[in-house]
């Protein structure tokens, strides 16, 4: 299973895909609350669609932003703390 960040200005696509499919989305709005709004919309994602966390095997960020935007740091430190 792979996770999809698509990071935008001010808006964020968060995708749940199996076998390039999309299991389960959610767009949200974020300001100075990007780290809180990841945690819990993954987390409402993956209980909603009765997901393990280590299911997901991949991850991807995706969008208009970035590498060295704030937005896409606080997102691969998301990430990075996924993978522990």
């Amino acid at each position: 299973m792979k996770l999809e960040l698509i990071l935008e200005q001010t808006q964020v696509n968060l995708s749940l895909l199996n076998d390039g499919k999309i299991i389960a989305s959610e767009i949200f709005s974020y300001y100075h609350d990007l780290d809180d709004k990841l945690i819990t919309r993954l987390d409402r994602l993956l209980k909603r669609n009765k997901i393990d966390v280590s299911s997901l095997k991949s991850y991807k960020i995706l969008g208009g932003l970035g590498s060295e935007a704030t937005s896409h740091k606080i997102a691969e430190a998301f990430i990075a703390g996924l993978k522990v």
